[in-house]
């Protein structure tokens, strides 16, 4: 952000905070046109009463029009959306790769730290600090809940969260999933742990494998500890991710030889929330899990993804196509050189 934004932000602290929400409000009305208010609040995690706040606001400049069967876009209103969106870019942080990258890969919005985590552990601490400055820019004043989803970049990256994200907030974390019977350090619930007590929130656990049978799955669903827990991760305003390989985490996983020759026969590059993706995107295998489901993903308002280093970037590829818009990857100049080299080659 330049000297004046920052100046302007000194000024007025809320206004870039305002500056955002309300161009969030107005891509949300453009992209699902005639779209009621429930719903955009919903995709934002914002509370119905703020989103009528602002789309009455909205009304009143003339950028759209609010009917019984849906709000929708004046023309004032849709040029007003594209000229802004070049100056949201520049007030938060966009530089030209980020926003390349963020188009090749179709979604919202990406963030590019400094360096290599395949070879830099101070590439963690970036993406942390990142990570925080993008929920404390995001999360809705009052009460949120953060579902995480376990693995070595958020376990390295979690300690950078600060307690300033709570002000006038009350955070609640909760594991996405159930442990792997790996490392703990770098499962959902000690990630949980480290991000409450650095931002002074609440967390919950869930101590149970995360892979079972469907038998056993459905069993413990009903369990009262488990069902409660799981309401909340069906409510969440965010959740946070990683990208994993698909080899290593199907090893970690307790995958047979079998099994993991199966998944390279099948081309398997990453793992996401119990799916294994190919190349091309598409599920070639999956495990019964307790958590976080995959196709509940694109009901939550806020998601971020967390994976750095070069060797992450064709898992990054091969994931995204499935990621739902609204996700924000976080990620290191490792990982984007090597996503976009493949577009620079084709340039020369």
């Amino acid at each position: 952000m330049n000297s004046d934004f920052s100046l302007l932000e000194t000024l007025v602290p809320d206004v870039l905070k305002i500056v955002r929400q309300r161009y969030l409000v107005l891509e949300q009305v453009a992209n699902g046109a005639p779209i009621g208010r429930r719903l955009v609040a919903q995709r934002l995690g914002l509370t119905e009463r703020t989103v009528r706040t602002e789309t009455e606001y909205l009304k009143k400049l003339g950028l759209i029009e609010i009917k019984s069967f849906g709000m929708f876009l004046t023309e004032k209103g849709k040029k007003v959306l594209q000229d802004a969106a070049p100056l949201v870019d520049r007030l938060f942080n966009a530089d030209e790769t980020e926003l390349k990258l963020a188009r090749k890969l179709n979604i919202e919005r990406t963030i590019i730290v400094p360096g290599n985590g395949d070879f830099q552990d101070r590439v963690y601490q970036e993406m942390g600090e990142a990570l925080n400055s993008a929920l404390d820019l995001l999360l809705p004043l009052g009460h949120s809940i953060i579902t995480v989803l376990g693995g070595m970049a958020l376990a390295k990256s979690a300690r950078y969260l600060s307690k300033n994200l709570a002000n006038n907030r009350e955070l609640e974390f909760v594991p996405g999933r159930g442990a792997l019977g790996e490392n703990v350090k770098t499962q959902s619930n000690t990630i949980v742990q480290e991000m409450a007590a650095r931002t002074h929130g609440e967390y919950k656990t869930l101590y149970l494998p995360e892979q079972v049978s469907e038998q056993a799955y459905n069993s413990l669903i009903r369990e009262p500890a488990i069902a409660d827990l799981l309401q909340d991760i069906s409510q969440s305003d965010v959740v946070i991710h990683g990208i994993g390989l698909a080899q290593e985490m199907a090893k970690r996983r307790g995958y047979d030889s079998i099994k993991l020759s199966d998944l390279r026969e099948k081309k398997a590059i990453t793992e996401c929330f119990g799916c294994f993706f190919g190349e091309d995107g598409r599920i070639v295998d999956r495990i019964t899990q307790v958590g976080l489901q995959f196709e509940n993903l694109s009901k939550i308002p806020r998601i971020f993804a967390f994976a750095c280093g070069a060797s992450k970037a064709d898992a990054i590829k091969a994931y995204m196509p499935n990621a739902p818009h609204q996700t924000w990857l976080i990620t290191d100049e490792g990982a984007s050189e090597a996503i976009l080299k493949e577009n620079n080659s084709r340039l020369k």
